[in-house]
């Protein structure tokens, strides 16, 4: 009786988490950008263009820390500093338009960017 017990139970997960994967909404990834790429105090690339609901994927590459903060859209932005080289987040752009953004450590240097929103 056990074993039919957790067979049941296990087959129940299995069911349950599938039935989540299927119908879980996917997320449209349209882009990459790299904070600190190459070792220097830029992002790359520091424009894009995107369709509305799409998702842009922010990496920290060198010479942390960096944060990715969106002007105006605090909900858009990440203002902890990413200290390690290759930690990302995703930022969903839900609406038209175009979103200015900097790493607020070093903004002076340039390291500032658009995004196209369509």
């Amino acid at each position: 009786m056990y074993n039919l017990m957790t067979t049941f139970i296990r087959t129940l997960w299995i069911m349950l988490i599938s039935a989540a994967v299927i119908f879980m909404p996917s997320m449209a990834y349209a882009a990459e950008i790299q904070m600190g790429s190459g070792g220097n105090l830029v992002f790359e690339p520091n424009e894009i263009t995107i369709s509305a609901g799409e998702s842009v994927t922010i990496v920290n590459g060198d010479l942390p820390p960096h944060n990715f903060v969106v002007a105006d859209h605090p909900e858009l932005s990440h203002p902890d500093l990413a200290f390690t080289g290759g930690e990302s987040f995703n930022v969903t752009f839900n609406t038209a338009g175009d979103y200015e953004f900097q790493c607020e450590p070093h903004s002076g240097a340039g390291m500032k960017g658009v995004i196209h929103v369509n």
